[in-house]
């Protein structure tokens, strides 16, 4: 087939590498040539407590309904995020996973001839959806201690510059934003920037920490928040998240989201999520049981670890770090690989349940004598 014949593409789409997401318990048992009970995922920050029995419940009622479509705006959803949070309901916007939401930002402000900002060891959704409108994209270094560096985001502002990228608690590295920092950073954004302030793993902060965001948007018409039922809430499955900003942003927004964006099945079991704060307690009680398990451990192996401020825990395991996770994989524990965000000797590990910790730190020790480090 000759050139002019082919599919014509714009040219950042061509240099645009596909998001890779792990496989399936199913899929890697078979690979590995053992059973899915006995694979461990300590991968994707998923909740290992599962789900709320009340999602369970609201879910198995829902599915007779099927054959109508959802409601295009998840009305009651929204309704009710809105209510929690103290907000009008025109501030709200329902997406499939907040990972929807990010690129929903970009679309509304993003061009050829435009930038996006965003700091280094974060989301690696960030680039991508930038550049998939047509816009190039800015990684401002990090902070020594692997945080975001927001003086030099200030400084990398120009005359093309449309969105910000934040992330508090940030992914893969734990650390977190102290609120006067932001505060102080969000004053300094001109208005006609957008500030896509990402809060995945908030519920993981400890309260004392947690900066009152919501206030944030209502001081700065420029601000959007997004949040993920996908970590606390256990409902990764789902692919339900919510955006806060003020209506004259989301109406933008709301422009380029696409109708029936949200499952039925998934606003009913977010709904129900939202409404068992007790399962919310438990998996913080768990997240924060498991994070001293595992940071006793690893400050007994001598391994240094990042930020403790979400459901997962960075640690550097040396040289060998390929070798050991791939040993792990032998053994069934899937961890994360920080290779891509040029931490070549470190791995992101969720935190599991208590039995999923104690085996994940046993093939760790056995890797870690195997492999000299």
């Amino acid at each position: 087939m000759s050139e002019e014949q082919t599919i014509q593409t714009p040219l950042w789409v061509q240099e645009l590498d596909k998001y890779k997401a792990s496989k399936p318990i199913e899929d890697v048992a078979a690979d590995l040539g053992l059973k899915p009970e006995d694979i461990i995922m300590l991968v994707a920050n998923e909740n290992p407590n599962g789900m709320s029995d009340k999602v369970k419940e609201a879910v198995s009622k829902a599915v007779f309904s099927l054959n109508r479509y959802p409601d295009a705006d998840s009305y009651h959803l929204q309704k009710a995020i809105a209510e929690k949070y103290g907000v009008p309901q025109d501030w709200v916007v329902i997406g499939s996973g907040s990972s929807e939401l990010l690129g929903l930002a970009a679309q509304t402000v993003l061009s050829v001839g435009t930038t996006a900002i965003y700091p280094q060891y974060s989301f690696s959704l960030y680039p991508m959806v930038a550049r998939l409108c047509g816009a190039e994209t800015i990684e401002v270094p990090a902070t020594g201690d692997y945080n975001a560096d927001l003086q030099a985001m200030l400084d990398a502002i120009d005359s093309r510059t449309r969105l910000i990228f934040l992330t508090n608690p940030n992914n893969p590295t734990g650390t977190y934003l102290a609120e006067n920092d932001i505060l102080q950073f969000l004053d300094q954004v001109p208005p006609n920037v957008m500030v896509l302030f990402d809060e995945a793993y908030v519920e993981f902060l400890e309260p004392a920490l947690q900066c009152d965001s919501v206030e944030m948007v209502r001081r700065h018409p420029n601000v959007m928040i997004a949040r993920t039922f996908s970590k606390a809430y256990g409902l990764a499955g789902a692919r339900v998240g919510y955006g806060i900003a003020q209506p004259e942003l989301l109406s933008l927004l709301n422009r380029v989201r696409h109708p029936f964006n949200v499952n039925d099945l998934s606003q009913i079991a977010a709904l129900a999520a939202l409404k068992d704060q007790d399962f919310v307690k438990k998996t913080l009680e768990v997240n924060k049981e498991g994070i001293k398990f595992l940071t006793e451990a690893f400050d007994q192996l001598g391994l240094p670890y990042m930020g403790l401020h979400a459901n997962f825990i960075t640690v550097r395991i040396g040289s060998h770090a390929d070798e050991i996770v791939d040993y792990l994989l032998k053994k069934g524990i899937i961890v994360r690989r920080m290779r891509s965000y040029d931490l070549p000797e470190w791995v992101r590990v969720t935190v599991g349940t208590p039995e999923q910790n104690e085996r994940f730190l046993e093939v760790l020790k056995e890797g870690l004598n195997k492999f000299g480090e």
